[in-house]
């Protein structure tokens, strides 16, 4: 039996992994502060992990803590299904 897989966090992947500063504004756009400090794979990364993770990054973001994907799972505000995040 292997270990089990630590479960992939976007909100903490661009701001710890790429340094990034991450917020919505107020037309509910997902803003990237340090975007262009990045090389473009890096760049291209980050805009992939927005597009794809969207929705879970809103519901980080919205909330003032910013929860990790691990406190929404425990708050019973996101759950695993299949292999994806989706909100029960």
């Amino acid at each position: 039996m292997g270990t089990p897989r630590k479960l992939f966090d976007p909100l903490f992947f661009l701001q710890r992994e790429l340094r990034l500063k991450v917020w919505i504004n107020r037309q509910e756009r997902i803003l990237l502060d340090g975007l262009g400090r990045l090389g473009p794979d890096k760049r291209r990364q980050a805009l992939w992990v927005v597009n794809t993770y969207d929705k879970l990054l809103r519901l980080q973001l919205k909330d003032p803590g910013r929860p990790s994907v691990y406190k929404l799972i425990a708050q019973g505000k996101l759950k695993i299904q299949r292999g994806r995040f989706v909100k029960p």
